[in-house]
Parts: structure tokens; C-alpha cells; sequence
């Protein structure tokens, strides 16, 4: 890795929590310098603008959350036990993040619905991706006869998806783990609904 790898993420990393936590109109160029211990000069000498910080800031923090998306699914064999795996990762995610602020995701697509909408499509590949992860999980379920062959799996996926992502927003705000905690109950009765 280069010197100016390096410092690319170094700045990434550091600015990471601040977009995630007060947004990114919230996050001053002042924060910026002072996160990164970096000059305004050193900044834009890295980066274009504070949108491309601020997007390159949003991948990294997906990326931290898939890597714990993964260490939490990593050896378990059967695709109902992965979904349940996930639900365990979100019931534990909620108050602890990866990035502190919350789900970067849920964060970012608040901003990106009609504010920052150059990030909106960056933000609806990845719901999509994720989407799409649960889904295929329930496909290869069905598959392998884990799961019932009459069940729509997309429809699963998004019902699974969209109560987590809401839970999310309730629980972050009311700073408590109930809302998360009814949410991840109803959807592994969801899955032991589906399975054979």
C-alpha cells in the first residue's frame, strides 16, 4: 500500500463515524480536518470533494458491517440456521454497531430519499444486495428442502429485511433493544413457518 493509499484510509476511517452519526450536511470541513488530524489542503488533495469522502466513507462502513455479516455466518451449515445467524447478528447490532451512529445503510438512505439523492442509487444497490442475500439464503433453503417449495422467497426476504431495518430506527432512537428484540422473535417464527 502506497503512502497515499494510506492516507486515503486513513481519512476514510476516521470520517467513516462522523457521516454515519450527524450526516453528511452535519459534518463540517472543521470536523473533517479534525477527525483526520489532516489539513483542508491535505484533504482535497486525496479526495475530489466531501462527496467523494463521504461516499468512499459509506462503502467502507457496508464493508465493516458485511465482514461482521460474515464472521457471524462463517461454519454454519444449514441455510435456516445462516438466517437465524443473521437475526442473532442484528439483535446484537442494534446498540453496538460497527460504525458508531447506527446502521449506516438506514442512515444514508434517510438522507439519499429526497435530500442527497446522488447517493441514492449508490444506497438502493446496496438494500438491494441485501435483499437479495436473504433471498438467496431462502432459495438455496428451499433447494436443499430446508424450506417449503410453496414459499415466495423474495417476499420473505423484504417482510424479513424491511422489519429489521425498522426495528433498527425504533430501537436506535428509543435506545432500546425491545423493538429489535419483538422483531427478531416474529421473524424466526417466520422462518420456523417456512421450514419443513
Amino acid at each position: 500500500m502506497t503512502k497515499s493509499d494510506r492516507t486515503r484510509q486513513h481519512i476514510i476511517e476516521r470520517t467513516a463515524p462522523l457521516f454515519n452519526r450527524k450526516g453528511f450536511d452535519g459534518t463540517s470541513l472543521v470536523d473533517l480536518t479534525e477527525a483526520t488530524g489532516l489539513t483542508k489542503g491535505a484533504l482535497y488533495g486525496n479526495f475530489v470533494s466531501k462527496d467523494e469522502i463521504a461516499l468512499e466513507a459509506f462503502r467502507y462502513s457496508i464493508e465493516r458491517v458485511r465482514e461482521m455479516v460474515r464472521g457471524k455466518l462463517l461454519g454454519v451449515s444449514s441455510y435456516k440456521n445462516q438466517l437465524l445467524a443473521l437475526l442473532d447478528f442484528y439483535s446484537t447490532y442494534v446498540l453496538a454497531p460497527p460504525i458508531p451512529g447506527g446502521c449506516p445503510l438506514l442512515n444514508t438512505a434517510i438522507e439519499a430519499d429526497d435530500h442527497r439523492t446522488s447517493m441514492r442509487r449508490v444506497v438502493t444497490k446496496e438494500l438491494l444486495n441485501t435483499v437479495n442475500f436473504i433471498r438467496d439464503l431462502i432459495q438455496d433453503g428451499i433447494e436443499k428442502k430446508e424450506f417449503r417449495a410453496d414459499i415466495q422467497p423474495a417476499e420473505i426476504a423484504y417482510t424479513i429485511f424491511c422489519s429489521i431495518e425498522g426495528a433498527l430506527m425504533f430501537s436506535r432512537v428509543e435506545r432500546s433493544r425491545e423493538p429489535m428484540d419483538i422483531i427478531i422473535k416474529h421473524c424466526k417464527k417466520i422462518i420456523d413457518q417456512i421450514s419443513k
